[in-house]
């Protein structure tokens, strides 16, 4: 019996002491990255694009940053701009591009089965256009598309950064999304959660170098179905884009009943520090955790 309380105490310290890690969105660097892509066993496939059907696209002009101004004194104009080349979708499809580097932190989310916490936001989202209605509708995230993050210079962490965006927005919403890391110039990059694979999670990206052909991809992603059954044809790919939702990518544990296991060694130890041990409620806890696991549930 010694050795069942001794279980149940390491149990405790995982599930009800362990110490949470957090991750700023803003803060990411690759180093931090790199852990969180380890953590939460997710690894991230390039995807080649090919030459437009049909040619390229009529090339808008590139977004030109004002030297000596701040990418956030700029958000407005970069906000109008994405706007003014997009707006016939938008318009038909009743979203709109909001812009959310300030304020509250709309994509912060606790990571299902993990001691791990994704804390920030971006800097734009597309998003139902009843938010312009109704402002206070936004922590909702209503018909949510997909996120852009804007750099003016994209470094190795900015791909991180956005990823770690992109891991929140899809845990926080039903619906599968997006995210576009650009210097709205000549770097493109979407991303999005695409498969599984040797109980990995697969996010796959892919980068364009002109706006012309970006602007045609988010036109063509954004009249599409937002259903996670539903695959969809991007003029820079060859093949049918997957779209998947994480929460049934990766390899939770506990993930359902999580909470209800914490709750229990917490009773547990209620219990004992009044009365002491109490071995058949530290048995009926181990079976309870047991269970919770996939590969031990069969010999419970």
């Amino acid at each position: 019996m010694d050795r069942l309380v001794d279980k149940v105490d390491k149990l405790y310290e995982h599930s009800v002491l362990s110490k949470r890690t957090r991750y700023v969105h803003s803060e990411m660097s690759s180093t931090k990255g790199n852990n969180l892509m380890k953590e939460l066993k997710i690894r991230v496939t390039p995807v080649d694009a090919v030459p437009f059907t049909g040619g390229s696209p009529t090339p808008p002009e590139e977004f030109e940053w004002i030297r000596g101004r701040t990418e956030e004194q700029q958000s407005g104009r970069y906000r109008e701009y994405v706007e003014a080349n997009i707006g016939d979708v938008l318009r038909n499809n009743k979203l709109c591009v909001l812009g959310v580097e300030k304020g509250a932190n709309i994509l912060s989310v606790e990571v299902p089965g993990r001691d791990i916490d994704l804390v920030g936001r971006t800097d734009m989202i597309v998003l139902s256009a009843i938010v312009q209605k109704f402002p206070h509708y936004l922590h909702h995230l209503p018909g949510v598309r997909m996120l852009i993050e804007v750099k003016r210079e994209v470094r190795s962490a900015s791909e991180f950064q956005a990823l770690s965006e992109l891991i929140a927005l899809d845990l926080i919403v039903d619906e599968p999304v997006m995210a576009l890391l650009t210097n709205l110039t000549n770097h493109w990059e979407f991303l999005w959660v695409s498969s599984k694979s040797d109980n990995r999670a697969i996010i796959a990206t892919t980068t364009l170098t002109t706006p012309g052909e970006a602007f045609e991809v988010i036109r063509t992603l954004l009249a599409q179905s937002s259903t996670a059954d539903t695959d969809i044809m991007l003029p820079c790919l060859a093949e049918p884009v997957k779209r998947r939702k994480l929460n049934q990518m990766l390899p939770f544990i506990c993930e359902a009943s999580g909470d209800g296991i914490r709750e229990s060694i917490e009773r547990y130890y209620d219990i004992a520090s009044c009365l002491g041990p109490d071995f058949d409620m530290a048995r009926a806890v181990a079976r309870q955790v047991t269970r919770s696991i996939p590969t031990m549930s069969y010999f419970s």
